[in-house]
């Protein structure tokens, strides 16, 4: 019998010590200090947003609990071209671009599709905002027009002064010597004076 009881004193210091050990776990799990605990902190943009929400500003930010603040590096744009003015596959302006501003004279350069010309010319105006045409002229073929592929033009046209600030427009006229309205097409770009 002696040994019976040996035994069951073994069993119940082994359950005391493993009891222990499960209340001292308890006990230390609820009361440390989560701040004490080893964080490790983002230190960029990207392993910040992998952890926490992101702001939705621009550019983007994210701020870590603790108070560290990375912000999303953006490109700056490149800078744009001015906008060429274009009939596609047909006509393309270098200059003057739209919104341009523009003085007397001015000088008009580009290419179009041979068809564009008759006699390697073809008509321009420049309009004042309400429509009025200021003066007229021809632009002329720097190259063989006699061709369907893009040919380079070159002209010059001068016109009244206008007011400072003032906007118009630029129209490149499709020469159409058959006469024919349905075969009449412009180029029209806005510029400034």
């Amino acid at each position: 019998m002696h040994s019976y009881f040996s035994y069951m004193k073994t069993y119940v210091l082994i359950a005391a010590v493993l009891l222990l050990i499960g209340v001292a776990i308890a006990v230390y799990a609820f009361t440390r200090d989560p701040e004490s605990a080893a964080i490790v902190e983002p230190t960029s943009f990207e392993e910040c947003t992998a952890l926490y929400p992101v702001m939705e500003s621009y550019p983007r930010r994210c701020m870590t609990p603790s108070g560290l603040s990375f912000t999303e590096e953006v490109a700056e744009p490149a800078p744009q071209a001015p906008a060429t003015a274009q009939i596609d596959n047909l006509i393309r302006v270098d200059t003057p671009t739209i919104g341009a501003r523009v003085g007397s004279p001015l000088t008009i350069t580009g290419e179009a599709r041979g068809y564009w010309f008759f006699e390697a010319s073809f008509g321009v105006e420049v309009r004042n905002a309400q429509g009025t045409v200021l003066t007229e002229h021809y632009i002329e073929a720097t190259e063989d027009w006699m061709t369907e592929e893009f040919v380079p033009f070159r002209g010059e046209i001068s016109f009244p002064a206008q007011a400072a600030g003032s906007t118009g427009s630029v129209v490149l006229k499709r020469a159409n010597a058959s006469g024919d309205p349905e075969r009449d097409q412009e180029l029209v770009i806005p510029v400034t004076f």
